[in-house]
């Protein structure tokens, strides 16, 4: 019927990671951490060993929804929690240090430490960052194109046939 549920993770969230990106794994921050180390926990959940060599690491759509899922349930047994179709509605802040947040649906969790992994769709964290004088720094934008093509004229070109 056309509607979208605001919620859905479809794009966003555990549907999101990665989902329709066909997998690829790909960071340009100048912060990059441990990345070896991210690349090796993702084949400790299922993928390839290839993308531990590979310049251009891959993991795959049909394979990344179950490592995502084998992910979170690892979290869950380490007493981690994981909140399906919860936002955040306030960061609580004392003396300029994190105490918890508050979700949309009026629960409060403490917490000392907050990780704001929101990938895309977070219009409401800015703003929320931006109403608490919680300061954030703009990223380079980086966009991505993607063109298809008949599989005739594709043929034609590779194959100079009709």
């Amino acid at each position: 019927d056309h509607i979208v549920h605001e919620d859905s993770n479809y794009c966003f969230g555990e549907g999101g990671a990665g989902t329709y990106s066909d997998g690829k794994l790909y960071t340009r921050s100048k912060k990059r951490g441990d990345v070896n180390r991210i690349l090796e926990l993702f084949v400790a959940f299922g993928a390839s060993h290839d993308i531990l060599v590979d310049a251009h690491p891959h993991i795959g759509t049909n394979k990344l929804p179950q490592i995502i899922q084998d992910i979170r349930e690892k979290i869950i047994e380490c007493g981690g929690q994981v909140l399906f179709e919860t936002r955040v509605a306030d960061i609580l802040v004392k003396n300029n240090e994190v105490q918890g947040i508050v979700t949309h649906k009026g629960d409060t969790i403490l917490a000392n430490k907050l990780i704001l992994a929101t990938g895309h769709s977070a219009r409401d964290i800015f703003e929320l960052l931006d109403r608490k004088k919680i300061f954030i720094e703009a990223k380079p934008f980086a966009l991505g194109v993607r063109a298809e093509h008949p599989q005739t004229l594709i043929d034609s070109i590779q194959y100079s046939c009709d």
